[in-house]
């Protein structure tokens, strides 16, 4: 099954705010919510929250990467919740150290915001994105004991950024990969998400694929349930070789110049998809990032050969 809202999607687990780009929720004895969301949507995720949880509070927030549309509820949750534990790797930690860091993070947070704006998303968060402190660093298969049988185990899955972590929920299944795997966009469009290494990002993938996860948690549009769950860590493969070879090969006909391949790839995959989707601005970071790490590759790759 792919799940596209809202809602319940096990015993205890739950997708929260926007299907868009969703936090999710593991009920017990401590709660747990994973990632941050977008600063506009602040309101939407404590009302989902809330719902569930009723005058419980989350003991935790697990934090996948340090993009802006996952930790920019961050700062809300932790005025709300004052006590709630924000967890992630060390490398986020050091990039939401980093002034120029933080200052992308508000300005992408601002453009997201006028886009749901132009959607007619009511209840919106206008408040600038607010850096915060980790309370937890979390390690490599570093586990999380919330009962005699239920555990959070985290594990870095590199590719999409250094600073990724993927969660495994053992008990139920369920993983959380965010962008680790290929996003399911609201067109049927699968993206390949790696930036920061295409190597790196297989071999994650190839990690996530051997848990035999039964849920999988995407960063965005959907979750993925049983063979749907297999299909798409399959298609995730599949379509990042597709464009890397597609990013090859205008490398070549357009003499390595980037900026005329990133243009020509937007006007492949993203010029025409319906919104909802990515913003512009924050859609060619994200593929100057990876027609970048492709000419790189290819660049060390010929070098290796010589």
């Amino acid at each position: 099954m792919i799940i596209k809202k809202t809602g319940k999607i096990s015993d205890g687990f739950y997708v929260v705010g926007s299907p868009t780009t969703p936090i999710y929720l593991l009920d017990g004895p401590e709660p747990i919510l994973f990632d941050g969301g977008f600063t506009a949507l602040a309101y939407h995720y404590e009302t989902g929250i809330k719902e569930i949880l009723g005058v419980r509070k989350p003991v935790y927030l697990f934090l996948t990467h340090s993009h802006f549309d996952h930790i920019g509820a961050v700062s809300h949750f932790k005025k709300i919740w004052p006590k709630l534990q924000i967890g992630g790797s060390l490398r986020c930690h050091e990039i939401l150290l980093k002034q120029k860091a933080i200052q992308l993070i508000r300005d992408l947070s601002l453009e997201s915001t006028k886009s749901f704006k132009k959607m007619g998303v009511r209840s919106l968060n206008d408040k600038p994105f607010e850096p915060f402190d980790l309370d937890i660093l979390i390690k490599t298969d570093q586990k999380t004991e919330l009962s005699s049988d239920l555990s959070v185990v985290a594990f870095n899955t590199p590719g999409h950024t250094w600073d990724f972590m993927s969660y495994w929920i053992p008990g139920k299944k369920i993983l959380i990969a965010s962008e680790a795997v290929a996003i399911y966009e609201n067109n049927g469009y699968i993206q390949p998400e790696f930036l920061v290494d295409f190597d790196a990002y297989l071999e994650s993938l190839r990690k996530i694929k051997n848990l035999g996860a039964e849920v999988l948690c995407a960063g965005h549009y959907a979750v993925f349930t049983k063979k749907d769950a297999t299909d798409h860590i399959n298609n995730s493969f599949k379509v990042a070789d597709d464009y890397l070879s597609m990013t090859e090969r205008f490398l070549v006909q357009e003499k390595d110049d980037i900026d005329s391949v990133v243009s020509r790839i937007k006007a492949v995959e993203w010029d025409n998809r319906p919104w909802p989707k990515q913003p512009e601005s924050a859609y060619l970071l994200n593929t100057r990032q990876r027609v970048t790490t492709i000419w790189e590759r290819m660049n060390k790759n010929s070098d290796e050969r010589l």
